[in-house]
């Protein structure tokens, strides 16, 4: 498993610049609330950051006139929009008619219309993180460095709002966060976090910067590690500093001009504040803490006073886990909290009124951390383009079968219990991954698996891959999935026709040490370390963990789980000194799934033609109906624990050519059949052979 935060300690990877071949629907979801609400603003777009390498960052809207949550509605208004929007949304801001969103990792500002979410373009700026506007310009501030490589000062880039043009730079602290604007200055929190990293400490200054000149005026001293920067209706400003995680602890400060009329620090409140947002002379922040322990409160801004901190009500039956986000509608005084659950499966949004009384929940995509209000006279379009739409999609049509072996996201990713069943938990995984949606499904340790199909068989084309598989990695992360595919051989609309393997790199690179015909067996053990045995005679356990408390093993199944197929090496090392531990998990070359960033489209993607038989024979197979994927290594890294493969989605690289060889061999195929009225799948979890 991965366990996946949104610090400083990845390297920058680059979106891809390849051209869809043609332009294929990704339809949004809807989520009706039951909250219409009329006044001055139309609704609200939610950025959802998405986990670091999976290129997964979507775009929600939340339509107050029908009160209905709309999820993912970028691609269907930018259907040949490359890898979609891209690697870790870091922020989303309205300005004029357009609305502009921070793509960290793809190194990009993205820019469209706010009505339609239709793109007018992109600014390229380097590891990027938030926005701030005035007076025509974009400004952007951004890291420029990579951590690990030579430290370099952050800096602040001016874009044209109109041209998308980079009309200037400035060079500012260490890794800058969060910009205001107040005075004719721009203010820019500095957290030092690759610093810090490298042994040289956090960055403590607010930056200065003067928009007239667009020079560095100065620094203000404040505090260690700042992030998060507000301007009240005033003119001061709202600092956090979340500290050194040691001797200075996380605080909330206030700046305003001095005697001179220069900006200093003229408060500080002692309490720590993981995320907050201004409205008039009030302040409205949350402390995460885990679940059953998060503050929400807020703040009197003149008297710099806590007004409560208990500002809602969180349904008893459904609390906030991860809260990453606050927003207040300045119409209604309505609450809304971004929620980020698990940090790798979709997330949530809760609102309260006014008064901090809960009135409704839904889901988001994977992190929801920022959020922009649509004023209404720019209120919002979304009508699906005639022509854009196509009879087939690329994307999974629907899950089969899910049986994950043992893992500390088991029973989380989907969330499931005792009263699922093989039927129910397939339809969890559908709802998650099928159809281009950005959710997430673990297969736990060695072995678990998942099995997949589209609306159409999937073409073998000489010379090309022809599946790309999404997963979760990121560098150094490395959890190969073994992939293998099927024909639908008897016509029936099952999973139950002979399997074959892709053979992938390890079975040239590593040969020796992979195992063929390896069988493991898990043993049930409710709340507690569960035992392995394996056909080597060896034995182990799946050990639990205090980041995830839930039962490891899947729920809805009572006995012993095993499984059988090829073993990989292990890939984990240990690069740390003394105590500390740092685990590296090497990729292999090719052919697995939740191997390389799904950034790296080729890296992700299979040939049909790599698949073998029993006896590592190819095969040759002009099509494939069924996709299954199992977690391919047998290894616990320390305190990362079992590695397990994850997977966010495939696609079919080639739909047209898929499309054109069904309707030449019709007359010889199995019955044409639609694909959601295949028979109901079947599952036998225990003594299961890959």
């Amino acid at each position: 498993m991965k366990i996946r935060t949104l610090t400083l300690t990845l390297a920058i990877l680059m979106a891809l610049s390849a051209c869809r071949d043609e332009n294929i629907v990704v339809y949004p979801i809807d989520h009706p609330t039951g909250d219409a609400t009329d006044h001055e603003y139309a609704g609200m777009y939610v950025l959802n950051e998405g986990n670091m390498g999976a290129n997964k960052c979507t775009l929600d809207f939340l339509d107050f006139s029908t009160g209905i949550y709309t999820r993912n509605i970028y691609p269907s208004r930018n259907p040949s929009q490359v890898m979609e929007l891209g690697d870790v949304g870091n922020d989303i801001k309205v300005y004029g008619s357009r609305l502009w969103m921070v793509v960290n990792m793809s190194n990009k500002v993205e820019v469209a219309d706010a009505r339609t979410a239709v793109s007018h373009g992109h600014a390229d700026i380097p590891n990027c993180r938030s926005l701030a506007f005035h007076d025509g310009y974009a400004y952007v501030s951004s890291y420029v460095g990579e951590i690990g490589k030579e430290s370099v000062t952050g800096g602040v880039y001016q874009i044209d709002t109109l041209t998308l043009q980079v009309t200037g730079k400035v060079s500012v602290g260490f890794q800058p966060e969060e910009m205001a604007v107040s005075q004719g200055k721009l203010y820019v929190a500095n957290s030092g976090g690759y610093e810090a990293l490298q042994g040289r400490g956090y960055d403590r200054r607010v930056s200065v910067i003067d928009l007239a000149t667009f020079t560095h005026e100065g620094d203000i001293d404040v505090a260690p590690n700042l992030a998060s920067l507000k301007c009240d209706s005033h003119g001061r400003l709202w600092v956090t500093s979340r500290g050194d995680y040691g001797s200075h602890p996380s605080r909330l400060y206030m700046l305003a001009p001095d005697s001179h009329g220069q900006m200093a620090v003229a408060d500080a409140i002692d309490i720590p504040v993981s995320g907050m947002t201004l409205l008039d002379d009030t302040l409205y922040y949350y402390q995460a803490q885990g679940m059953g322990k998060n503050v929400f409160g807020k703040i009197d801004t003149h008297t710099r006073t806590v007004i409560t901190s208990h500002l809602i009500d969180e349904p008893a039956d459904n609390p906030i886990r991860t809260p990453y986000g606050i927003v207040v509608n300045p119409a209604t005084r309505d609450i809304y909290v971004l929620d980020a659950t698990n940090y790798v499966s979709s997330g949530k949004i809760y609102c309260f009124d006014r008064e901090g009384r809960h009135k409704w929940t839904t889901w988001t995509g994977d992190i929801p951390g920022h959020a922009a209000l649509l004023p209404k006279h720019l209120k919002a379009e979304f009508p699906p383009s005639e022509d854009t739409v196509t009879s087939h999609s690329r994307h999974i049509l629907a899950v089969d079968e899910y049986v994950p072996a043992p893992g500390q996201f088991v029973n989380t990713m989907p969330e499931c219990d005792a009263s699922d069943t093989p039927a129910t938990v397939a339809q969890k995984c559908t709802d998650a991954i099928a159809g281009g949606r950005s959710g997430l499904v673990t297969l736990g340790a060695y072995g678990g698996y998942i099995t997949f199909h589209f609306d159409h068989s999937i073409a073998n084309i000489e010379g090309q891959r022809d599946i790309y598989i999404k997963g979760n990695c990121y560098n150094g992360n490395s959890e190969p999935g073994i992939v293998m595919v099927a024909q639908d051989a008897n016509h029936n609309g099952l999973p139950d026709d002979p399997w074959y393997e892709i053979a992938g790199s390890a079975d040239t690179d590593s040969a020796a040490l992979i195992t063929y015909g390896y069988e493991i067996t898990y043993q049930p053990n409710p709340l507690g370390d569960i035992t392995w045995t394996d056909n080597r005679g060896q034995s182990g356990t799946v050990e639990r963990n205090t980041f995830h408390q839930q039962e490891y093993f899947p729920l809805w199944i009572q006995e012993p789980l095993k499984f059988r197929g090829t073993l990989l090496p292990p890939n984990g090392t240990n690069q740390g000194r003394g105590n500390t531990q740092y685990w590296l998990l090497d990729a292999l070359r090719y052919g697995y799934a939740d191997n390389v960033a799904n950034t790296d489209t080729l890296g992700c993607s299979i040939d049909l033609s790599w698949a073998v038989d029993e006896r590592r024979q190819p095969v040759n197979l002009s099509y494939i109906d069924f996709v299954r994927v199992y977690s391919g290594v047998n290894q616990k890294c320390g305190w990362i624990g079992e590695t397990s493969t994850e997977i966010a989605g495939a696609e079919d690289l080639h739909l047209e050519a898929s499309i054109n060889a069904i309707n030449l061999r019709k007359s010889a195929a199995r019955p044409s059949q639609p694909a959601s009225r295949r028979p109901a799948r079947k599952q036998t979890p225990t003594n299961k052979n890959h």
